[in-house]
């Protein structure tokens, strides 16, 4: 087999490991600017980036959207926080339900601010700190964490009656959004109104009422109030095929890569071949050094493809735990080391999003949140 020079990355990018992702900061930029110019000067922007930034890295993401100018950001695992602040971001992080009470040491020494949805949260969390910032996190109709509007009272003045709680804000998430049912929209803005107006009346309304989501700020304008903290939109991801707010978003993943880590041509001493779909003598397998413990999904249907040299070839199932086989038969030129994609642009060949979640089964927020952290990130 000859080899000719390979179609490979900038080698001074190139990861130790034979596997990364590569995300393109500039996309998330630019989806950032897309929101804030569609949004009233008023309204402040928290970045929520779950799930390490959506799988991209919440310390590079972050630090690139600080840049930018947004007000702050949402997090539901402490260790993305933590990723933010070595990054050398200052901004408000609001940790979302997850961190709890023994973390509190950290928390306060890196000056996060915690969700409370009950006066027992408000106590345990008291008792942890010497000082607590707290966003109130209310229930409108989503049943998963927060206080229910009838407590919402209670709990704001039982934080304002203490001096070492600072009630920064508080918020809700939507519930899911059919399309056809606005009418469940417009109850869950009457029941923020009702409780704002209450929370005015006894003086312990806090500075910042935040309801949103991806879909929820490009779909109903309306529930902006004083913030919005969307987060599939910073990577690309509008959520919503009916929006009143025409953003043009770009993807911030750009390409999924891996390597060749073995090629060889099989003959009839391996007999036959009953787990390599279309086996036959003299076919050329390939190893990529990547498996479903990386991410990628552990069954994939058949016709599903990668790119070697600028040309598509199939991948075979199954997949292992750190392999993945792929059909070289066709690509005589390959070699050893040499550079596939799974996702992305190779020469005028083209692995698209849209490609890589149907092979996988899932949709495109399922696959940034298959990303594996261990899994190194190049940022372009």
């Amino acid at each position: 087999m000859h080899c000719g020079p390979p179609d490979a990355p900038d080698p001074h990018r190139t990861p130790l490991r034979g596997s990364w992702y590569e995300i393109d900061l500039d996309a998330i930029r630019h989806n950032y600017r897309q929101l804030r110019s569609h949004l009233p000067a008023a309204v402040r922007i928290f970045a929520c980036l779950k799930r390490n930034g959506y799988g991209c890295g919440a310390g590079p993401v972050a630090s690139a959207l600080a840049a930018e100018g947004v007000d702050g950001f949402g997090v539901a695992a402490l260790p993305d926080a933590v990723a933010m602040r070595h990054m050398g971001v200052e901004l408000p992080i609001l940790l979302y339900p997850g961190p709890l009470p023994s973390s509190a040491d950290i928390i306060e020494r890196l000056g996060l601010t915690v969700t409370i949805s009950s006066l027992e949260e408000l106590e345990r969390w008291r008792a942890a700190m010497d000082s607590t910032r707290v966003f109130v996190k209310v229930d409108l109709g989503f049943y998963r964490s927060g206080a229910t509007p009838s407590a919402v009272g209670a709990l704001l003045a039982a934080g304002h009656a203490y001096d070492d709680v600072d009630v920064e804000g508080l918020y809700a998430h939507l519930s899911e959004l059919p399309s056809e049912a606005p009418f469940h929209v417009s109850e869950q803005r009457s029941r923020l109104q009702q409780i704002l107006q209450s929370a005015d009346a006894s003086g312990t309304r806090p500075p910042i009422a935040m309801v949103a989501s991806t879909a929820g700020v490009l779909r109903y304008p309306e529930m902006d109030f004083d913030a919005v903290d969307p987060g599939a939109l910073f990577i690309g991801v509008s959520e919503t095929d009916h929006s009143a707010r025409p953003v043009a978003l770009r993807p911030a993943l750009k390409a999924i890569s891996s390597s060749l880590v073995s090629i060889k041509r099989t003959d009839s001493s391996l007999g036959t071949a009953p787990d390599l779909p279309g086996y036959q003598q003299g076919m050329v397998v390939g190893v990529l050094g990547m498996g479903w413990g990386d991410g990628l999904p552990r069954q994939l249907p058949p016709g599903a493809e990668a790119l070697v040299r600028g040309r598509r070839v199939p991948l075979l199932p199954p997949v292992h735990l750190e392999h993945l086989r792929i059909d070289l038969t066709n690509i005589p030129d390959a070699c050893f080391g040499d550079q596939v994609l799974l996702l992305g642009q190779q020469g005028d060949q083209t692995i698209s999003q849209h490609e890589v979640t149907t092979w996988w089964g899932t949709d495109i927020v399922g696959l940034y949140a298959q990303l594996r952290d261990h899994v190194p990130r190049v940022y372009v």
